[in-house]
């Protein structure tokens, strides 16, 4: 089973497959997902694993926190760090000015489950050493410098 990572925005992001990143049209098996976005344009985003299992997570209730050594165990850890860095990257060219994205991590098969709750982002205070997702969690991304 695989973590799948959806993101909505208000436009199509152009499709892409690199090593570290892929954007693609959702299989029809998998567009119950959509109906959890308020944006209206929803893709699938892979990482360097093919699914999105490539994006550091962590499951829990509540939204967990960032701390030193989180991924200290990671085998995968400069793989996971290319993935980020590419995700990143294309956030900071989709955000529109006052239009967030929106990114929901959900394990396959699990697309019609509703989120367990919404975390907002800043833009600007993202960073590939610290980024990870909350599994299940709606993470909703908007740049200061556009607010």
């Amino acid at each position: 089973m695989c973590l799948m990572l959806y993101i909505g925005s208000p436009e199509a992001l152009p499709e892409r497959s690199a090593p570290e990143l892929s954007i693609e049209t959702i299989e029809k098996q998998r567009r119950a997902v959509a109906q959890w976005f308020s944006q209206p344009v929803v893709q699938f985003v892979g990482a360097h694993t093919g699914c999105s299992c490539g994006f550091p997570s962590v499951t829990g209730e509540t939204a967990v926190k960032y701390y030193d050594g989180m991924w200290a165990d990671s085998g995968d850890r400069t793989d996971d760090l290319r993935s980020v860095s590419a995700l990143i990257e294309l956030l900071r060219d989709a955000v529109k000015a006052g239009q967030p994205l929106e990114l929901y991590p959900v394990w396959d098969g699990d697309e019609g489950v509703a989120p367990k709750g919404v975390i907002h982002w800043s833009l600007e205070q993202l960073d590939p050493e610290t980024f990870f997702f909350n599994e299940r969690f709606m993470h909703v991304v908007l740049s200061r410098e556009a607010a």
